[in-house]
């Protein structure tokens, strides 16, 4: 009996279509809160009902609510839209009585008093992966480079894999859950991208053969029903014709997004370069970049490094102006944002010294609050 096949999930013009490579877009995962307890609280769907669809998405739990940018040449754009989607939102969020914030979790957000909106996808995700995806209470920020060409595609996909733990480093914005100190600087990466199948560090593709393998794999079995429950921290995105970087905390500070779109961006031209002059860098195994990324997720900035050639211990900041400084010369985009990457405090940082000052949980939630209230529009 033959059994008809349900359409690929992989557009067959999927990073063939012509589109301007190296354009970027991004997402940010924001929240909302209760003003009299700061507790996540509900709202966002009536954000999306007031909005046009292409600006802001709903995500698992009606606390959360996505800013989408348009596309843009240069991080400056990308940035400019996330400001401005971050204005329009702080402005529903005070006709509905709810603060807005962002950070990669809630300090004191308990996941056992949300609920799972009524979206079949994410009800068909609450039956599949029940608690796991119950307590997912996580919110990140994504940056979205263009790229022309499928195995060129998978070259930035296995390539970007090594730089994970910069990311993550960078980015830490997430060392609170459930109201205490987890002693991770990204409890974010231990919630979602360690608990999850299908979440984390993927382990190289080598061939866009194998990726198409594995897609088919996954929707003829069952186990997806569509790209996006596939949730690694690098993930081509066939239908934009991105590769899409979700390894970061969402930011507090849009400042800070903004830097870690430009070293996206700059990496990301990095990548191209080496492909298109044929110089292609050796394929890091997954076991390797774990032990960096666990540093990351573990100490931040404040850690170590293994050195994949030399296999001795580098500071982790000494390794990440290391990254910065083979981009010079690499890419012809603007690199002043990114030395506050490292002269700032990361936003996981400021949060547990808000803790050390006033010994409250809830006064890290407030300073989140009033830290997302300030917007500086892009230079």
């Amino acid at each position: 009996m033959n059994i008809a096949q349900k359409p690929s999930l992989i557009p067959e013009d999927a990073f063939e279509t012509g589109a301007p490579e190296g354009t970027l877009g991004a997402e940010e995962e924001l929240w909302l809160a209760d003003p009299e307890t700061l507790k996540l609280a509900g709202g966002a769907q009536k954000i999306l009902a007031a909005e046009p669809e292409d600006r802001f998405s709903g995500e698992l739990i009606d606390c959360e609510i996505e800013s989408n940018t348009g596309v843009h040449p240069g991080p400056g754009g990308v940035m400019g839209d996330l400001v401005s989607r971050r204005r329009v939102l702080l402005g529903h969020a005070e006709r509905l009585g709810r603060y807005l914030g962002t950070s990669g979790t809630h300090s004191i957000g308990d996941w056992r008093e949300q609920e799972i909106i009524g979206k079949p996808h994410y009800q068909r995700l609450k039956a599949q992966l029940g608690w796991l995806i119950r307590r997912n209470n996580t919110f990140s920020l994504h940056v979205h480079y263009a790229v022309r060409g499928r195995e060129k595609a998978v070259y930035f996909f296995d390539r970007l894999r090594e730089y994970v733990p910069h990311f993550l480093a960078l980015s830490a914005n997430s060392p609170f859950w459930q109201g205490e100190i987890t002693d991770m600087q990204s409890t974010r990466t231990l919630i979602f991208s360690r608990s999850i199948h299908r979440a984390g560090l993927p382990e190289p593709l080598g061939s866009w053969d194998a990726y198409a393998k594995y897609v088919d794999f996954a929707q003829r079995s069952g186990v997806i029903e569509r790209l996006s429950e596939i949730w690694w921290d690098i993930r081509p995105h066939p239908g934009l014709g991105t590769i899409e970087l979700r390894a970061f905390d969402a930011q507090t500070n849009p400042a800070r997004s903004e830097s870690l779109i430009a070293l996206s961006a700059a990496v990301c031209d990095l990548l191209s370069e080496e492909y298109e002059s044929g110089d292609l860098r050796k394929i890091r195994p997954g076991r390797e970049i774990e032990e960096n990324k666990w540093s990351a997720q573990r100490h931040g900035l404040g850690g170590g490094f293994v050195d994949h050639d030399t296999h001795e211990p580098v500071e982790t900041r000494r390794a990440i102006e290391g990254l910065f400084e083979s981009l010079d010369g690499a890419t012809n985009r603007d690199l002043s944002p990114l030395p506050r990457l490292l002269e700032e405090p990361t936003e996981s940082a400021l949060q547990l010294e808000v803790w050390r000052e006033t010994g409250s949980v809830v006064e890290v939630a407030r300073d989140l609050v009033e830290r997302t209230l300030v917007l500086e529009e892009p230079a």
